[in-house]
């Protein structure tokens, strides 16, 4: 039996102005709802989510991989009009609490803190891996029964996510990354844009492709620089 691991992925390109991120839902005794994308886009969303059998109050949790717009905006929506906790890592949440955007009824008081570990949801056993690198607070989700790895803007098909944003740190970054090519029982990553890797081969080629570009970047050889 396939695991219930739905994926929506974004219809705007990196190109894009109002860039928005891939989606992905966990079914199950209690659901959960990864990334929710830009508020502009949530109509869209919400469209994609219903035509398989998903409504907004069905959901239990919202986890964001980290805290920039184009993956956190429509969790509030979530927040505010379902009544859903928002969960994202405590270092990212302090990091929101000083850089993030304020409104008339702040996304803040649905934030759950989550730290590195185990973390039990809807009777099954998924990790949080803190993963700084893109922002100070990223998260991987790892779902070993699944062989399943959500990488938010950590990294992509062959590429990893930007380091010079506010929060953002290069060497992190490459720690990350060989910290994330070491966990075991991986064969299938969805990332935050872009197509998802699948299979072992592939996401073993993906990482060399990795490799190779940190190991451009700290010669200084990479194109373009930084």
């Amino acid at each position: 039996m396939s695991p219930p691991i739905y994926f929506y992925p974004s219809e705007s390109s990196l190109a894009a102005e109002d860039i928005n991120c891939n989606t992905i839902v966990i079914d199950g005794r209690e659901k959960l709802i990864i990334d929710p994308g830009l508020k502009s886009r949530w109509p869209e969303l919400a469209g994609r989510l219903a035509a398989d059998g998903f409504a907004p109050g069905d959901f239990q949790l919202v986890l964001l991989t980290h805290s920039h717009p184009d993956h956190l905006e429509a969790a509030e929506i979530l927040a505010r009009d379902y009544g859903l906790p928002v969960a994202l890592h405590e270092a990212e949440q302090r990091f929101w609490e000083r850089e993030g955007p304020r409104s008339p009824r702040p996304l803040l008081e649905f934030f759950r803190p989550l730290r590195e570990g185990v973390f039990p949801f809807g009777g099954r056993e998924f990790f949080i891996h803190h993963a700084p690198g893109h922002s100070p607070g990223s998260l991987v989700l790892h779902w070993p029964e699944a062989g399943l790895l959500v990488t938010g803007d950590v990294y992509f098909s062959g590429t990893f996510g930007a380091t010079d944003y506010p929060g953002g740190s290069e060497p992190d970054m490459f720690e990350t990354l060989a910290r994330l090519e070491s966990l075991p029982e991986v064969s299938l990553v969805l990332c935050g844009h872009g197509p998802a890797i699948s299979g072992r081969p592939a996401i073993e080629e993906n990482y060399a492709a990795l490799r190779r570009e940190v190991d451009l970047k700290k010669a200084g050889l990479w194109p373009g620089g930084k």
